[in-house]
């Protein structure tokens, strides 16, 4: 969809208005091609075009939702958004007035385009097919635009356009050992991804080994960065939320309220600086960089203007409550690096944990900030710096005050984009950006 079509349907819809009434109007949409591959094979493919809006309809203090879809045939779009609007509109009688309603604060429009040098559909075969029937692999190949936009009818209108591929997949032996990689980028680069299959198979081989059990107890661990992506991802679940804060279930109740600091080694922003995502919110406000932690400490939580108004506080504009029940959220979270080169990874680890993947994360303590989760695929034990054999999985109970407090040692120099892979409601530009880290004592428990 161009911008172009979608401006033209909003500015038309908001002529049907009555008085008294406002709109906003947000979009979310893709136009993608898929791969699904199964013993190094194609399974199943497909393109994929799809615009899901949100209407939001206000008048006074009362506001209603609700979702529909659009497409480039503008007379049909039209007519469908005039259909649904007509059917929020007696329903407004039938609830009360909410105090915490307030219609967008008005910005300056933008229009953003981050533009890629993706693969055609040639091309991607040409160039997967000649790597991946080396080992046995598994895996979803997807790549397009992913589109967000918003208006209001007070007349501003934002466009995010955005070209992106994510290839996620898993190599498998004949024992059923896995390596999980995810390629993303903006630019394809068959040599680049010849060498991260290559590097993946590798790590494949060394899986075949007998795998180490390891007793629960205390560990010195490196966590590559995608693992510890997730764990700062926790942190959009009752954690950076100011509305969290002041209901009492924020993780992060102790650096506020006690003055608890993590390591100054530890530092998160919500940064939109890199275009990963559009930097306004589903309302069409436009959110600026926020320092979360900085050295440890806490300065900002993210708030919207639902809690701005509640509390009597200025917005920075957060998210509101998406599909998945968070609001105020980490829309393009930023750890900053540290000194740890790529290569002294396993030099700095010694002996101890090399965790490449973690997963089914979840809270054991939240408001102490503790996390549970699996320790996934290629996990090794690792002696004097040099990775012996895989480790059976293993299950970790730790604390972020801990992982990220007392018990962090280093930092690594490179930072990783680690996308939004979750495709439950469409494709998402969104992207995890973090270094690796090096822990001493973190805790495995079974």
């Amino acid at each position: 969809m161009k911008n172009e079509i979608y401006n033209s349907i909003c500015s038309q819809v908001y002529t049907t208005l009555k008085e008294g009434e406002s709109l906003t109007i947000y979009m979310e949409g893709e136009n993608s091609q898929y791969f699904r591959f199964n013993d190094s094979k194609i399974r199943q493919t497909g393109i994929i075009e799809d615009y899901k809006v949100t209407l939001s309809l206000y008048h006074g203090k009362k506001s209603l939702q609700t979702t529909t879809t659009i497409s480039s045939d503008i007379n049909y779009s039209i007519e469908n958004l005039t259909s649904e609007i007509n059917s929020l509109r007696d329903p407004f009688s039938l609830i009360p007035d909410n105090n915490f309603t307030i219609f967008p604060t008005k910005f300056d429009s933008l229009e953003i385009h981050r533009k890629g040098k993706l693969p055609n559909r040639e091309e991607i075969l040409d160039s997967l097919m000649d790597v991946i029937d080396k080992d046995n692999l598994t895996g979803v190949w997807t790549s397009g635009k992913i589109f967000r936009a918003s208006s209001t009818s007070e007349g501003v209108s934002h466009w995010f356009e955005k070209d992106s591929f994510i290839f996620d997949f898993s190599l498998i032996d004949a024992k059923e050992n896995m390596v999980k990689i995810l390629y993303p980028g903006s630019d394809w680069n068959k040599d680049k991804f010849t060498a991260v299959f290559n590097d993946a198979s590798d790590k494949l081989k060394l899986m075949d080994k007998p795998k180490i059990e390891l007793k629960p107890g205390k560990y010195r661990v490196w966590f590559e960065p995608h693992a510890v992506a997730d764990f700062v991802d926790m942190l959009n679940w009752n954690g950076v939320s100011e509305s969290s804060l002041r209901n009492g279930s924020s993780s992060l109740l102790k650096m506020r309220n006690d003055n608890v600091k993590l390591s100054d080694m530890f530092s998160l922003d919500e940064s939109f600086d890199r275009k990963s995502t559009s930097p306004f919110n589903s309302r069409a406000e436009v959110s600026g960089n926020v320092s979360i932690i900085k050295n440890g400490e806490l300065e900002n939580t993210l708030i919207n203007s639902k809690t701005a108004l509640e509390y009597g506080l200025d917005s920075n504009y957060a998210e509101d409550t998406n599909s998945w029940g968070m609001g105020e959220y980490l829309r393009a979270p930023f750890m900053h690096g540290g000194d740890i080169k790529l290569d002294e990874r396993l030099e700095k680890l010694g002996t101890g944990i090399f965790i490449s993947n973690i997963h089914y994360l979840n809270w054991s303590d939240n408001l102490g900030g503790r996390i549970t989760g699996l320790t996934r695929y290629a996990c090794y034990w690792v002696e004097d710096g040099k990775m012996i054999a895989p480790i059976k999985t293993m299950r970790f109970d730790d604390s972020f005050y801990n992982f990220f407090g007392s018990n962090l040692e280093g930092v690594g120099e490179e930072v990783v984009s680690r996308p939004v892979i979750e495709t439950y409601d469409g494709r998402n530009p969104g992207e995890t950006t973090c270094p690796g880290i090096l822990v001493n004592d973190f805790e495995l428990t079974l």
